[in-house]
């Protein structure tokens, strides 16, 4: 008797796989580091979880449950929303509920949702093992194919970006594919039918997984009522596809799903008071950008990422899913044509080699599902992937957080290699030994990922920031702040664009960049401390509160100028810069472009490159007075 043949009866217990599931699970809790703060430097998941939690922490009566990015002043005094309602309600609205009682303190609110999110992607996480245990009847082989699949770096990196869809709409494909077995094994149609609704709440990407499957067991049924009739007429082919449950799943899927689009919609009108044609709302343009049907505002998609770049990234991306984090090793980041950071391949798997694997992995995935024995489930899961990216690519190129939906693919392939592996060996201890490997992975992935972006110097550097934030917040309550861009106000410190953190700190102010209002009143937020006594957070470190009223007469004082609310002149001038000058144009110009002054703020790359008389504020200026046909600056 071999070792591993000794411990197969401690593997007939219905439970222990259960159990070492949650134990793997606890990991990403265990070691999730402190999550009130914004460090995840890497890619989207700073900045759309800052812009996400912001909008589910706006949520209130008071707001008419509307969802938006931040409130602004116009010049004439009126309060706007920015409005976003581009994915379904039931992401923000679980974060607006999980969030609620800590209404006064964000670092807290921000812990709750990464903490709920967690709870998403665990729960997302047993419902695949579930359903596999179902499709495999080994609940050994569903713990080793969950546990690989779900330790990829896309999954673990991104399981606490609170984002409105994300992990909760993962959570909502995983569920409703539970519910497609239970319905193929068991005929629960109702239960499908909830469970699709339920995950429509929470996004989009389940119609992805719906596609597949209706199309696939449509075709089944028609070659079924074939097999039973002599002949298939045009009547017995309407008849079979109006009977068929395949047809009813899609419809309502279809109606519940427009229905929800509908009510964002309509509540993006609403926000901007009925003011805004429904084909120019911003998520209906949103739409259209991300399906390319918007073909003027998307010439740049195919300028930066062809077809060709576009496939090669996401096998890529597929090609690390199926290795383990551990495996991986260090990874490369580097920044894409818009900004983006992206994860490289590490040194052991070149980007050629990392497209290889994905094809290759992916096709025997495919063929393998379709010798399954649940093959429309297996070749729906293995699909749904590509049914996504392909047709919404102006949205998958550049979110690599998207990757996290191909997660179809490794949960086919593991099970599929494990089922091959059990009837070539014969033997439970092979599967069981595979079982304890896979759990030290996913506990060494959590491990591991858990210190990307969570230096100390950089968690110092955030506690910091966010306490004079807090301080900012409660002397700014409901009232008028005006971020100017004197001292680079868009420098980062949160790993993050800044604006992005102080919507989500101020979110209880009027917010307002660049220039003063005419409205009186408020307070001016400044990167750079200036020598005034209307500055009101003296022991700050990083960002600078003054009242308007002081501000505005100390400016007055240094530049010997008036202030002016709004630039002077509303017109337009390019800038050139040749052979060492530089070259402000506007054409066709007229005497009034040319009326008065015009101050140019200089950023310099390094400070220490200013006049000593300007580094306290940290640019150098300039000044033109234009005659008539302007003038020229070396």
């Amino acid at each position: 008797m071999t070792s591993l043949d000794r411990i197969t009866p401690a593997l007939r217990s219905p439970l222990l796989p259960l159990a070492l599931l949650l134990l793997g699970l606890s990991t990403v809790f265990v070691f999730g580091g402190d999550r009130g703060y914004f460090y995840r430097p890497v890619g989207d998941h700073s900045w759309l979880s800052a812009l996400h939690l912001t909008i589910a922490v706006n949520i209130s009566p008071e707001h008419g449950l509307q969802r938006f990015e931040r409130r602004l002043m116009d010049d004439d005094g009126v309060t706007r929303y920015i409005p976003y309602n581009r994915f379904p309600p039931g992401g923000h609205a679980s974060m607006k509920l999980a969030t609620l009682r800590f209404g006064g303190n964000p670092s807290a609110q921000l812990y709750t949702a990464r903490i709920l999110l967690l709870l998403f992607f665990s729960a997302a996480t047993i419902l695949a093992y579930l359903s596999l245990c179902r499709l495999t009847y080994n609940r050994w082989i569903a713990l080793t194919a969950g546990l690989l699949s779900f330790s990829s770096y896309y999954l673990l990196y991104y399981n606490d970006m609170t984002i409105g869809e994300g992990i909760p709409d993962l959570f909502g494909v995983m569920l409703t594919f539970h519910g497609m077995v239970v319905f193929v094994q068991e005929g629960r149609f109702r239960q499908l039918l909830l469970k699709t609704c339920i995950a429509l709440l929470l996004g989009w990407h389940v119609l992805a997984l719906l596609l597949p499957f209706v199309i696939i067991g449509l075709a089944r049924d028609l070659l079924r009522a074939r097999s039973a009739a002599a002949v298939m007429s045009i009547r017995r082919i309407a008849s079979t596809l109006l009977r068929s449950r395949y047809l009813l799943l899609g419809i309502t899927a279809l109606a519940f799903g427009l229905s929800v689009l509908a009510f964002n919609f309509t509540m993006e009108y609403i926000a901007l008071n009925g003011e805004t044609p429904p084909t120019e709302l911003p998520s209906f343009q949103s739409m259209l950008r991300r399906i390319g049907a918007d073909s003027e505002n998307n010439v740049h998609v195919a300028a930066v990422q062809p077809w060709s770049s576009f496939l090669a990234e996401q096998f890529r991306s597929i090609g690390r899913m199926f290795v383990p984090y551990p495996l991986l090793g260090p990874l490369v980041y580097r920044a894409d044509a818009v900004g983006s950071a992206l994860v490289q391949s590490p040194a052991w798997l070149s980007e050629f080699q990392g497209v290889v694997l994905g094809v290759i992995l992916s096709t025997a995935c495919l063929i393998g599902s379709m010798f399954a024995r649940s093959r429309i489930l297996f070749v729906t899961l293995a699909s749904s992937g590509f049914v996504w990216a392909l047709p919404m690519r102006n949205l998958t190129a550049f979110h690599d957080f998207e990757r996290i939906y191909y997660i179809g693919l490794p949960l086919a392939f593991f099970t599929l290699v494990l089922l091959l592996a059990r009837r070539l060996t014969n033997r439970d201890g092979v599967i069981g030994a595979a079982s304890v490997i896979a759990l030290l992975l996913f506990a060494v992935s959590s491990f591991q990922m858990s210190r990307v972006g969570h230096s100390a110097e950089m968690g110092q550097s955030v506690r910091e920031a966010e306490q004079e934030l807090l301080a900012i917040r409660e002397t700014t309550a409901g009232k008028l702040v005006t971020v100017l861009p004197l001292g680079n106000i868009h420098q980062s410190f949160f790993g993050l664009d800044e604006t992005l953190a102080m919507n989500y700190y101020l979110n209880t102010s009027l917010i307002r960049y660049k220039y003063l209002p005419a409205v009186d009143g408020g307070f001016v937020l400044l990167r750079s401390r200036v020598d005034t006594d209307a500055l009101l957070t003296p022991q700050n470190q990083h960002l600078f509160l003054y009242d308007r009223a002081g501000f505005e007469a100390w400016y007055r004082a240094m530049y010997r100028s008036v202030v002016s609310t709004e630039p002077a002149a509303r017109s337009e001038f390019d800038l050139y810069i040749d052979k060492g000058k530089m070259y402000y144009l506007k054409e066709p110009c007229e005497r009034a472009d040319a009326a008065g002054r015009l101050f140019l703020h200089i950023y310099p790359f390094d400070e220490d490159g200013l006049p000593h008389a300007r580094r306290q504020y940290g640019f150098d200026n300039l000044d033109f007075a234009f005659i008539e046909r302007g003038l020229l600056f070396d």
